[in-house]
């Protein structure tokens, strides 16, 4: 278990390196939505099981004949103390750093579970306005306590306002806040931002899973934009951006949905753009190629692989632990049975002992025992195997510049199935990715710059704002622009 425990923690750590090594091309190709779905590769991992025993010893070539019986004799040096029991160790590295990660880990989740249940108290207690929506499923109320708008709740969900939602916000930006907000509920980011505090309370120590969280954030956001935008006008993005400056806020709690939080207003900004039309023939390769990466990440770094014991060799070295020593631990001796009740009998006197014979001169010999090894293992047909495992082949396919064009073809030869990846296909879609993507940020940039200059004036002109406030959201308003207008100008 303690093996398995620290190979899961190093290989759920190496893919969130490449999920966030990768999910910002993805998201440019596939969108959004996809770049979300990366996020299920550390999670899965998670939970993964160690290989069965018998897929290792398929994959393993056999060196002997079926059903032949082979007998290894190994020799093994005895230890010169084997009589004496060995000192045990004065202190217990393993199980002090296993305990401080169960503290840290328990206490992670305690500090986010008061916290969040302090915070929808105060939400409910300080709500003024109550509805429903979505055929009753959703409670919409507006409270005094809320900064922006917000999704929380699981067993029973609710969407909150600010008390003056009605009053800073048009028509068209409420109606686009509340479906950003429903849209939460409907793909179930509540639940996902649970499972990736529990991942998060796992690797509280590591670096890399709170960055990771970080990133899984933002692009539960952007996803979530992309559904809201999803078959809308392409105008209505103005309007969106207006109610993401409009919300920006510094709190939040992690397991709720907030619209928008002001560390996140420029890099979310000039994201509205990656929220464009994807194609269903792009959307099926992505899926197809997501599924692929899955399948080839959870196999190498499922526990039983050859990856898998290289990592738990690797920090075993570091830690000066011996993990693979405790994967196979014997179990305890039974307990010697109990004595009778009542007098015994007397035992018999002993007889006298043999005269021992003298023994030989051991000084500098070396001494062994013998134990015996017998295996039966039946030889796995190699050539069934090899026929079993498709034919993978990089080739030019031809193009005939529709987006009908397939990327991956399936055929048989013979008894083996062919796998035909068409490169320059896949050159062309990546070719047409890029120019849309161009394209839509141009536009983006310009509505994002009209939706901060927007907002700077509603602030600039806000009686409700005291100096110091007004002066500091301008400063943030105006880096802002000046930074959209320095990526449009290198665009250029």
């Amino acid at each position: 278990m303690i093996a398995w425990a620290v190979e899961t923690l190093f290989a759920t750590t190496l893919l969130m390196l490449l999920v966030l090594a990768i999910r910002a091309p993805v998201r440019r190709a596939f969108g959004a939505g996809m770049a979300y779905a990366l996020w299920l590769l550390p999670a899965a991992r998670m939970v993964l099981p160690p290989l069965p025993e018998s897929w290792r010893e398929q994959a393993a070539v056999p060196v002997a004949a079926a059903g032949d019986i082979v007998t290894v004799y190994v020799l093994e040096p005895l230890s010169a103390g084997t009589g004496a029991a060995a000192e045990a160790p004065a202190i217990d590295w393993l199980a002090l750093l296993g305990g401080a990660w169960a503290v840290g880990a328990a206490g992670f989740l305690l500090y986010h579970l008061v916290a969040h249940s302090l915070f929808c108290s105060r939400l409910l207690a300080r709500a003024r306005i109550d509805r429903t929506v979505a055929g009753g499923r959703v409670r919409v109320i507006e409270t005094d306590a809320a900064h922006g708008p917000l999704a929380f709740g699981i067993f029973h969900k609710y969407v909150a306002f600010p008390r003056d939602f009605s009053e800073r916000y048009d028509d068209l930006e409420q109606d686009l806040a509340l479906a950003h907000e429903l849209g939460h509920h409907v793909r179930g980011d509540l639940i996902a931002n649970w499972v990736a505090l529990v991942i998060l309370a796992l690797h509280w120590f590591n670096p890399v899973a709170w960055r990771a969280f970080r990133a899984f954030r933002a692009d539960q956001e952007m996803a979530c934009d992309a559904l809201v935008l999803s078959g809308r006008a392409q105008a209505l993005r103005h309007a969106y951006g207006r109610a993401i400056v409009k919300s920006a806020h510094g709190g939040a709690v992690s397991a709720a949905c907030h619209l928008h939080t002001i560390n996140e207003l420029k890099g979310r900004l000039r994201m509205l753009s990656k929220t464009n039309k994807t194609s269903p023939t792009r959307l099926a390769a992505g899926s197809a190629g997501g599924l692929a990466l899955a399948l080839a990440a959870l196999g190498l770094t499922a526990s039983g692989t050859q990856a898998a014991e290289t990592i738990r060799d690797k920090v075993g070295r570091t830690i000066g632990v011996d993990l693979a020593a405790l994967q196979d631990v014997p179990p305890a001796p039974p307990a010697p049975p109990a004595l009778p009740h009542g007098d015994l009998p007397e035992p018999p006197e002993a007889p006298e002992a043999p005269e021992a014979p003298e023994a030989p001169d051991m000084e500098g010999a070396s001494v062994y025992r013998i134990r015996t090894i017998q295996t039966g293992e039946a030889m796995v047909d190699a050539e069934a195997i090899r026929r079993s495992i498709p034919d993978v082949r990089e080739l030019n396919c031809g193009t005939s510049g529709g987006e009908r064009d397939e990327i991956v073809t399936h055929s048989t030869e013979g008894d083996r199935q062919v796998i035909r990846i068409c490169t320059d296909r896949i050159q062309v879609m990546a070719a047409r990715a890029e120019a849309d993507a161009a394209r839509a940020k141009v536009e983006a940039l310009a509505h994002a710059r009209r939706a901060v200059a927007h907002a700077r004036t509603r602030v600039a002109s806000d009686p409700e704002l005291t100096a110091e406030q007004r002066a500091e959201a301008l400063a943030d308003l105006d880096a802002a622009i000046a930074e959209i207008e320095a990526e449009s100008r290198s665009d250029d």
